[in-house]
């Protein structure tokens, strides 16, 4: 994710434990190596929430509950990279001389690129949910470093196509917080609408900190379709703006849609013509894969969200499962990194199938709160082609 979306954490004093005790299933013994996960997640500090290490516990009791895979139970360790570049780093270096047989996490982009020469001389494949055109495998030259959600122009060209599709808007608002990814979100939205005939423009920003977007919300009125990208905190703070000041436009809004229902960030009147396109909400997912999972993971965690879990990590962990047995069994970093180049996998999120960026995941999911917001109802898929290499700068 963007560290903009990490931003509505802290605000609503979510503070998870600095250390993790992992539990482990009882499991016959086995003379085969185990597989080891290097589990890069926000174990402390305002960031860190409950439950960050669910999805992972999830994956790996399972796997073991069957016998493991070809032999080889699985182990994962989290290490702290929190959200800035340095303490990627360091989580990175200790994580590496455990001599780890995949890496799962990293939350920002810029992560991404300050670990890229430990990870590229390591040859460990990292399976990432950093999703900006920064952190692509092409762009840091990292080539086991894999993307399991849906990159940042995969998501907007979803997110324009349905309400461009829907609404037919002759004049779209475009508001975002005032910060290098969000800005770029913007951008692209802007250019991608411009293809499809949109012409007339409202763009506003704010400051990632910004308490008060009357303004921003007033200079709107009369756009057919809003479109908002940025900090979860200050988007909450503008579609409250829209709605006193009785501003009723289609919103569509980018994966912060998740942290303002689930954490009471507005409240169900000020969402009613919200729709947003999350990382991977399965509750809204009609597949055997998403109910299956949806099911197990309220089992295993009863109380806790959905809206809150990481879908996407579970399935990363299934994925490297799935590359080491079609590898035969070898826990080797090449073999391991050849064969998620190859296999096709069909998870709680959708299919995986990687392209020449090493984005393995192009479904997008539109879901709209008209019902109410919890959980919302799936308003549309697109399975869309690989956007081009030629997209992202070296």
């Amino acid at each position: 994710m963007k560290k903009r979306t990490l931003g509505v954490l802290a605000s609503v004093g979510v503070v998870g434990a600095a250390s993790v005790a992992v539990a482990m299933p009882a499991l016959a013994a086995s003379s085969k190596a185990p597989i080891t996960i290097a589990w890069m997640s926000i174990e402390s500090g305002p960031y860190a929430t409950p439950g960050a290490n669910n999805d992972m516990k999830l994956a790996v009791n399972q796997i073991n509950a069957k016998g493991g895979i070809d032999g080889h139970t699985v182990q994962f360790t989290p290490y702290d990279a929190n959200i800035t570049p340095q303490q990627a780093v360091t989580a990175t270096q200790k994580a590496l001389g455990s001599k780890p047989t995949a890496i799962v996490g990293y939350s920002v982009d810029d992560q991404i690129q300050a670990t890229a020469q430990l990870l590229k001389q390591s040859g460990v494949p990292v399976l990432s949910p950093a999703q900006g055109p920064a952190a692509s495998s092409n762009v840091v030259h990292v080539p086991g470093l894999f993307t399991v959600v849906p990159n940042l122009v995969t998501a907007i060209q979803g997110s324009t196509s349905y309400g461009f599709t829907k609404f037919h808007p002759k004049a779209v608002g475009i508001f975002h917080t005032d910060d290098t990814a969000s800005n770029d979100d913007a951008a692209t939205a802007q250019a991608l609408l411009r293809k499809q005939g949109v012409k007339n423009f409202t763009v506003r920003s704010a400051s990632d900190t910004a308490t008060d977007t009357t303004q921003q919300a007033l200079a709107m009125k009369g756009d057919d379709v809003i479109y908002e990208y940025g900090f979860p905190t200050v988007e909450a703070v503008f579609n409250t703006s829209l709605s006193q000041n009785g501003i009723t436009s289609p919103i569509m809004g980018d994966q912060s849609g998740n942290f303002l229902a689930a954490y009471g960030l507005n409240k169900p009147a000020e969402l009613k013509n919200y729709a947003f396109t999350p990382f991977c909400y399965t509750a809204v997912l009609p597949t055997s894969q998403a109910k299956a999972y949806s099911s197990a993971y309220t089992a295993a965690y009863p109380g806790q969200s959905l809206q809150t879990s990481t879908a996407y990590v579970y399935d990363a962990v299934n994925m490297v499962g799935a590359a080491i047995k079609a590898a035969g069994g070898s826990l080797n970093s090449s073999d391991i990194t050849k064969q998620l180049e190859k296999i096709t996998y069909t998870g709680a999120c959708g299919t995986y199938h990687s392209d020449s960026n090493h984005d393995l995941m192009r479904q997008v999911t539109v879901v709209s709160y008209a019902n109410g917001t919890n959980p919302g109802t799936l308003a549309a898929t697109y399975h869309l082609s690989p956007v081009p290499a030629s997209y992202f700068k070296s």
